[in-house]
């Protein structure tokens, strides 16, 4: 007797999903699950159909372990740290804005994969020095709070803007969007920052691994993000990024001097442009702030005179008090 095909299909289906249940119940591994589905599906008298499911279903199951072994292979070097970026801080793995807290507290060490991302890999934040042969978060802080003071800032405002720019570094890393030009040059932009990313040093390509190499605001060139790639050779093929901040290694642009180099026309028309921007702002704030005492001392002045005609409510005339004032001056 010919049994309907629904009915068959039923069956077919009934016992596919039997023969799943037991392989995931007699496995360990994703391998064991596959080896024993297969071997169910021979021993099996299934038809065509069925038989094309579990070897869809094996397929899939191979292609979802060998995806799952890349990406633990790729989060593993992206928190790799490197021994020449000192001590490592790996409670704050994967955890951008809480790493840079932490390297700004401690001031020092490095943070491996403080962020990730699938279409860069792991994005190391290193502390690092400043002086001539600086790099990392100190040489960017040096760098910018030598600008800031050239502007005329305090000390309380360059670490207000300091602060600032430090913080949006995590921010455009981890949310802004993937861009390469005809030249090759990466980088990532978010809200007017642009963070640029570089994968190549000494004129040798590096595997899989971009640095930061630049930080732009409000289409403002601020190059004090200049960076170099990790020391070991070993690390070139991680799929890591490393937050740095180092000079080119090259002794024909070194000058042999320790004074800056003269600023150039474009830097010149910037920095005046900056100085008038932040000049208007401080005379903006300062005006508010004379408004404010203004309208406070007549805000003042107005309850008390409330305060006056609220005394005399009630009172005849002859029981006000009436205050004498000075003499009015007369000619005989």
């Amino acid at each position: 007797m010919k049994l309907p095909k629904a009915l068959n299909e039923a069956t077919a289906g009934a016992a596919l999903k039997y023969h799943i249940k037991r392989a995931l119940e007699r496995s360990h591994s994703i391998s064991d699950f596959t080896k024993n589905l297969e071997l169910s599906a021979k021993n099996s008298k299934f038809s065509n159909a069925t038989m094309r499911k579990i070897e869809e279903i094996t397929q899939g199951v191979k292609s979802a372990k060998e995806n799952i072994t890349k990406q633990d292979k790729a989060l593993q070097h992206a928190i790799t740290p490197l021994k020449e970026f000192g001590t490592n801080y790996p409670e704050f793995t994967l955890k951008p804005k809480e790493a840079l807290e932490k390297l700004l507290q401690e001031k020092n060490g490095q943070v491996a994969g403080a962020a990730y991302r699938d279409d860069l890999g792991g994005v190391d934040f290193v502390w690092g020095k400043d002086g001539k042969d600086g790099y990392g978060l100190a040489h960017i802080l040096e760098k910018r709070e030598k600008q800031y003071t050239r502007l005329g800032l305090n000390a309380e405002q360059i670490k207000e803007r300091t602060d600032e720019l430090l913080k949006s570094i995590p921010e455009v890393i981890e949310n802004g969007t993937l861009f390469k030009d005809d030249l090759g040059r990466v980088s990532v932009e978010l809200n007017n920052i642009r963070v640029g990313l570089k994968n190549t040093w000494d004129n040798n390509n590096l595997n899989n691994h971009f640095v930061v190499t630049s930080y732009e605001r409000d289409e403002k060139a601020l190059r004090e993000l200049e960076t170099k790639p990790p020391l070991s050779n070993d690390y070139k093929d991680n799929s890591n990024y490393s937050a740095l901040n180092l000079n080119e290694n090259n002794p024909t642009k070194e000058s042999l001097t320790s004074q800056e180099p003269p600023l150039s026309i474009l830097e010149k028309s910037q920095l005046e442009k900056q100085k008038k921007l932040e000049s208007e702002r401080l005379a903006k704030a300062e005006k508010e702030r004379a408004q404010k005492i203004k309208d406070k001392e007549e805000k003042k002045l107005k309850a008390e005179i409330r305060a006056q005609k609220n005394a005399t409510l009630g009172k005849s005339e002859l029981d006000r008090e009436i205050s004498k004032s000075e003499n009015i001056p007369y000619k005989e």
